[in-house]
């Protein structure tokens, strides 16, 4: 499939993250699941730990019983983080629209976005995209149309949360080998982003927003089961993320592949970038794709090992977290390639600090 671009740009006007609580690292994670489970599974999760590369993560539950609610939840974090975005602004005092996006819902309805909008009392309309890794590529398909076809429209508001730590039951009746793939990879997090029209200065703009999917007729690779009218009923007790691990694998490098054709099918090198933001399922990635491209390491931006693979949220936390670092200077662009497994998406964008 052919990937739709624009080539229309956007004002990054300001970025945050959220996240829950401190960071959990490793041991305390495989500590806490060999008191509720037992030492064989933790022996389990420690090997997979290894292989993934993922050090630490926060999490909005509590890892003192086999289940709990998130504190905080979807809509605090996501609140946070947009209320920090503002804070970084000049006389924001309302969106001309809210976006959230998420695969992990506060409620399948009212969206997050209707329950964000309570908690700032706002008054700007609103939508929710239910989509995982790749819903900041969809939002920005909304967002940058909007703001450059709409005259005196005000500034758009993108909000990525994810609270799956919840979706996980801490008893070896719900373990399996995939479930424990996804407790010691998957972290939680809200990152917001403020988009306004182009101004004069030419810095901190998204350009080349693109999307795509290589998915049709194949198997999803990541789902969540029990949340839906197809499968209403929860075998395990609550809603659980599916994930195919090993499709996953074979199909993610072509989707990291066909987002780099897309930017380079539109004048572009390699070269050209001074950093590249993948999706991080793993804390691999860096070195992962740095080898497939022929690129330096320190290229590409590796914050799955410290956080985990924060799904919707990730895109937009690692973008914020590069330009809060201080190692851009103006002019550089970096390339972000979203990929997501849910049935097999791709999606980026270029950002010019």
């Amino acid at each position: 499939m052919t990937a739709i671009i624009s080539t229309d740009k956007v004002k990054l006007i300001s970025c945050a993250n959220a996240f829950p609580g401190s960071l959990v690292d490793n041991e305390t994670l495989l500590n806490k699941l060999s008191l509720l489970c037992s030492k064989t599974t933790a022996r389990q999760a420690r090997f997979i730990a290894k292989r993934l590369g993922v050090e630490s993560r926060y999490l909005t539950r509590s890892l003192d019983s086999a289940r709990s609610k998130p504190q905080p939840n979807a809509i605090q974090l996501s609140v946070s983080a947009i209320e920090a975005a503002i804070k970084n602004t000049q006389n924001i005092t309302e969106f001309g629209y809210l976006i959230s996006h998420t695969a992990t819902p506060h409620t399948l309805l009212p969206s997050n976005a209707a329950w964000i909008s309570d908690a700032l009392n706002s008054q700007s309309p609103f939508m929710e995209l239910r989509q995982a890794c790749t819903g900041f590529a969809s939002a920005l398909q909304i967002a940058v149309p909007m703001l450059n076809h709409n005259p005196g429209m005000q500034p758009i508001c993108i909000v990525g949360a994810e609270t799956g730590s919840v979706f996980f039951d801490i008893d070896n009746r719900f373990i399996d080998m995939q479930q424990l793939i996804n407790y010691v990879q998957m972290g939680d997090a809200a990152s917001a982003v403020i988009l306004g029209p182009m101004d004069n200065s030419q810095r901190s703009f998204i350009s080349h927003c693109f999307s795509g999917h290589i998915g049709l007729n194949k198997s999803p690779g990541f789902y969540i089961s029990g949340a839906g009218s197809k499968s209403p009923h929860c075998e395990k007790g609550l809603p659980y993320f599916v994930h195919n691990a090993k499709n996953v694998k074979q199909q993610g490098p072509e989707l990291f592949q066909k987002g780099l054709e897309t930017i380079l099918a539109q004048g572009f090198s390699l070269q050209d970038f001074a950093y590249i933001i993948p999706h991080q399922a793993n804390g691999h990635i860096d070195t992962l794709l740095s080898d497939h491209l022929g690129i330096a390491r320190s290229k590409v931006v590796n914050d799955a090992r410290q956080w985990g693979n924060l799904g919707s949220a990730a895109i937009w936390a690692s973008l914020t977290n590069l330009i809060e670092q201080g190692g851009l200077s103006p002019g550089d662009k970096v390339l972000v390639l979203g990929a997501e497994a849910t049935k097999y998406m791709y999606g980026g964008f270029i950002y010019q600090h």
